[in-house]
């Protein structure tokens, strides 16, 4: 497949409904700036159709729903909530709205993903996804559906399944909240039930759960997260 980069401009400028600037270059991944409104697209020629549709369509959702404003006060907005967790909730409701609104593209997202996943772009190929942290698994669980195995203890469900509802962008950060007090909580519990384990002998299972314990400390900050909605405005 040789990608038509002319064609991939028209794409995104079409469904954007603006004439956005796109370009193309040696990126590390599809970024969208919210202010200066400029699509960046990698050259990832050898990925397919399917992916360069999945890439336009994604940012495509940033240009058409994440608004400038709320993104670029949302650390006043809710403080102390990283800009990468709110990156990945909004990427679940910019997703579920571009779908929505082109039906048409909802295969390429399939594939697309598909083919990301096959790749091993997300990292997750022979992979004990249980010691990820929370924000790990959601990001694969939303954007893989099912293309990778991720399992959830019934408290995490309830934080999966409010990400997932989001519509608006005040459900965002509504989530954000909620799941930054939650994670939050669970720190504090797992560094008391650590410093308890502390005063007997270490094993290789509390060696585990201390690995576990420091996923959840630095949460979404050492993600790999795949689409970035703006390149200036938001720094990993």
């Amino acid at each position: 497949y040789v990608m038509n980069l002319q064609s991939q401009d028209h794409l995104a400028k079409l469904l954007a409904k603006e004439n956005l600037t796109v370009q193309h270059g040696n990126f590390q991944t599809a970024s969208f700036n919210v202010v200066d409104r400029v699509l960046s697209l990698p050259l990832w020629a050898d990925k397919g159709k399917a992916v360069h549709d999945l890439l336009v369509g994604h940012e495509v959702g940033h240009a058409l729903y994440t608004p400038a404003d709320g993104w670029h006060d949302s650390d006043k907005t809710i403080p102390g909530v990283p800009r990468s967790m709110i990156n990945i909730i909004e990427d679940i409701r910019i997703e579920k709205l571009i779908q929505r609104t082109y039906p048409g593209i909802v295969k390429s997202f399939k594939s697309g993903y598909k083919t990301l996943f096959d790749d091993d772009l997300f990292g997750t190929v022979g992979k004990d996804l249980t010691k990820y942290g929370f924000m790990d698994k959601l990001n694969i669980q939303s954007k893989g559906r099912g293309y990778a195995e991720v399992s959830f203890d019934a408290t995490e469900q309830l934080f999966v399944d409010l990400a997932m509802a989001v519509e608006t962008w005040d459900d965002v950060l509504n989530a954000c909240k909620e799941i930054n007090t939650y994670l939050a909580n669970k720190e504090d519990y797992e560094e008391e039930e650590e410093e308890r384990d502390d005063s007997c002998v270490l094993t290789s299972a509390h060696t585990h759960r201390g690995l576990s314990v420091c996923w959840v400390k630095v949460r979404c900050w050492l993600l790999k997260i795949f689409f970035l909605p703006c390149s200036t405005v938001y720094e990993p």
